[in-house]
């Protein structure tokens, strides 16, 4: 077994135990799809394109967000509990230790992401009687799109907490959450297509979500051990 999959199975198992986060993210995945697919399915008027890009509009936040509640408890636990010292000690690079971690937090972030999705067709297939489940574009933006940009924002907002004081990921984590979220309506409002869901926009995002992986990588590599031992409380 590699490396990299230990320690994505460690984060993977510590994130089920968190009862916390887990309910927190549950909470958030079937509140937010049923009230954001009323208006959708208003706003529709029975248009199977327009409500599947309703869907994947709100499902995309919903990944993102899930990615950063779950970094919390990945990242700054084990510095508020010194526990990244003992880990910083082992016999594996800092890059590999990261990219196992942004795993670990991408996987369950995608579960609850795909829960929250399914809620958002069941509850768009009753209120406007439209099923989107078939969608192809649909399945695409939720098979691929939106994990990248999971992993994009689990890698970015965990360098930034591996790197940075806990007063200053305090501040940071809620710039980062809102600023990919803002980023994402952003794209959602240049990109034509109209309201449906359309391969230009799943191109420009796949194209947007790569590139913040890269950067997420990049920063992280260069974060050392010495910056991360000084940063602990």
């Amino acid at each position: 077994m590699s490396t990299l999959s230990v320690i994505a199975r460690r984060e993977i198992r510590l994130a089920v135990r968190n009862r916390s986060a887990l309910i927190a993210a549950f909470i958030f995945a079937v509140w937010f799809p049923v009230m954001s697919t009323l208006s959708i399915a208003v706003g529709a008027g029975g248009d199977t394109a327009a409500v599947a890009g309703g869907i994947a509009a709100i499902t995309l936040p919903v990944g993102v967000f899930m990615g950063y509640i779950f970094c919390a408890d990945t990242f700054l636990r084990e510095k508020r509990d010194g526990t990244i010292e003992t880990l910083l000690c082992a016999p594996v690079s800092l890059q590999r230790l990261w990219e196992g971690k942004a795993i670990g937090v991408a996987v369950p972030a995608c579960l609850m992401m795909l829960l929250s999705a399914a809620v958002a067709i069941a509850a768009a297939s009753t209120f406007s009687g439209v099923s989107v489940a078939a969608e192809p574009l649909l399945l695409i933006h939720l098979a691929a799109v939106v994990p990248v940009w999971i992993l994009a924002a689990a890698g970015l907002i965990g360098a930034a907490q591996l790197a940075l004081g806990m007063r200053e990921n305090q501040i940071l984590g809620f710039i980062l959450i809102f600023g990919f979220i803002f980023l994402v309506g952003g794209l959602q409002a240049v990109v034509p297509g109209g309201a449906g869901i359309s391969p230009a926009m799943e191109g420009v995002l796949a194209a947007v979500g790569l590139s913040l992986l890269a950067l997420a990588r990049f920063i992280a590599g260069k974060v050392t051990k010495e910056r991360i031992v000084r940063t602990i409380p």
